[in-house]
């Protein structure tokens, strides 16, 4: 029998953990979100980051609930994604976004959450390094095609 864990992790906890390699598995539904989805979540955050307009209110002791994220931990070691698929990809589409307009920022605050980014998109190897061809989400559900174009944007 399967044991039961729950654990709060902030999405930063989440995806930054080091063994942490995500797989969406060949009986979920094919990423589906539109526009209308992926904006809601867009403007849920930005409500949520920047209060009344004015990011000098955000508060970090706050908490920002995400909904649950469902995970089972398969033979490769894999965690794959039972529930909150969508919004996982989601999430790493628009950090893979963020991460591409900080590559051209130069000041200090934007190369090091650029550095924190980074530890959420790839794995890194023995020495440290992440490595851009080494997703920490991967999925069985795409099609080849579909698999091309999402290793792309990220």
């Amino acid at each position: 029998m399967s044991k039961l864990t729950v654990d709060q992790k902030s999405v930063k906890g989440l995806f930054q953990d080091c063994k942490a390699s995500f797989l969406i598995p060949d009986y979920q539904r094919p990423y589906a979100w539109g526009e209308v989805e992926c904006k809601t979540l867009w403007e849920d955050l930005f409500v949520f980051s920047f209060p009344n307009d004015n990011c000098d209110q955000f508060n970090e002791d706050d908490e920002y609930f995400l909904g649950p994220i469902v995970t089972f931990k398969n033979d490769d070691r894999k965690l794959e994604i039972i529930d909150g698929q969508q919004r996982l990809t989601t999430l790493m589409l628009l950090l893979r976004a963020f991460y591409n307009k900080l590559s051209h920022m130069k000041d200090q605050n934007s190369q090091a959450m650029k550095q924190d980014i980074e530890k959420c998109l790839w794995r890194a190897n023995n020495f440290g390094a992440y490595q851009k061809d080494d997703l920490k989400i991967a999925s069985e559900v795409a099609t080849d095609n579909d698999k091309e174009e999402f290793i792309a944007i990220l």
